[in-house]
């Protein structure tokens, strides 16, 4: 079987990207699977701190790893915005295929620190590890920044090197959430680090990018894109619209397969679009 690593090269390599999607549920899971599947393309389901904590570690591993196991496509569970070096080490310790320590608020040294503590121990597990420079705006969960800031090339090459992080993602100007305005993104230091890193690079704050985006974005290097709050309005969006149009309707399995539809709707277009990046 791939690894995580394997698959992410790969797509570097024929330009492509994998589809990262936070999932917060069974059903929000084995959507973004089958999703997958019928596009036959490898895909990370991703968690955020919140739901794991909401659900706990090993419980949240178990309730994904027949899905994990017995997907027809690459499959692999990823750690997402890790804030905290001991919760990353549990997330590792309870089964996880990779972990992202984001210690990008703090100063540069100390992100070095924290992210290659967190990296260190992932490896002595066989797990992989992401990392972050500079800070991405908007709000993801328990994900808040207000105030942007860049990652630089100089500073991202020493930061991947000093870390030894298998994913690097730098803030090249997207945001978390839902994007107010049309956002101007650094495709010159995706280019650059696409050519240099020996690291695959990572796309936070995929939501609400263009098509056009994306595609321009993975033939620059990008290999994995983060997709989360799209996949929380289909769902929210699939029950309002399955309840406006059958009101009289109270078996709870049709509500569920309209929201399993309304998601895995999204996850497969976003799939198609990765997959057909350069």
């Amino acid at each position: 079987m791939s690894t995580m690593l394997e698959e992410m090269n790969r797509a570097r390599k024929e330009g492509y990207a994998l589809g990262a999607f936070n999932f917060f549920n069974f059903l929000s899971a084995q959507a973004v699977i089958e999703a997958a599947e019928e596009c036959h393309k490898p895909v990370i389901l991703q968690t955020s701190v919140k739901t794991v904590k909401y659900y706990g570690a090993r419980e949240l591993h178990a309730m994904v790893a027949d899905l994990l196991k017995n997907s027809k496509v690459p499959a692999f569970l990823h750690l997402d915005h890790c804030k905290d070096v001991a919760f990353a080490k549990e997330c590792v310790d309870a089964g996880w295929d990779s972990i992202m320590i984001d210690a990008s608020a703090h100063p540069f040294e100390e992100n070095i620190r924290m992210t290659k503590e967190a990296s260190d121990y992932a490896h002595a597990h066989g797990v992989f590890s992401e990392g972050e420079l500079g800070v991405i705006t908007g709000v993801e969960e328990d994900v808040v920044a207000d105030v942007e800031k860049l990652a630089d090339y100089d500073d991202t090459v020493k930061f991947a090197a000093a870390t030894g992080i298998d994913f690097m993602a730098p803030a090249i100007g997207t945001a978390h959430g839902v994007y107010k305005k049309t956002p101007h993104l650094n495709f010159e230091l995706v280019e650059r680090l696409g050519k240099d890193l020996p690291q695959p690079i990572v796309c936070h704050g995929g939501t609400g990018l263009s098509d056009d985006t994306f595609r321009k974005l993975i033939s620059l290097g990008i290999a994995k894109v983060n997709i989360s709050t799209a996949l929380k309005h289909a769902y929210i969006d699939g029950a309002e619209k399955y309840a406006r149009e059958t009101p009289d309707d109270y078996e709870p399995l049709h509500l569920e397969q309209a929201m399993f539809d309304s998601v895995k709707a999204v996850a497969k277009h976003h799939i198609e679009v990765f997959a057909n990046g350069r």
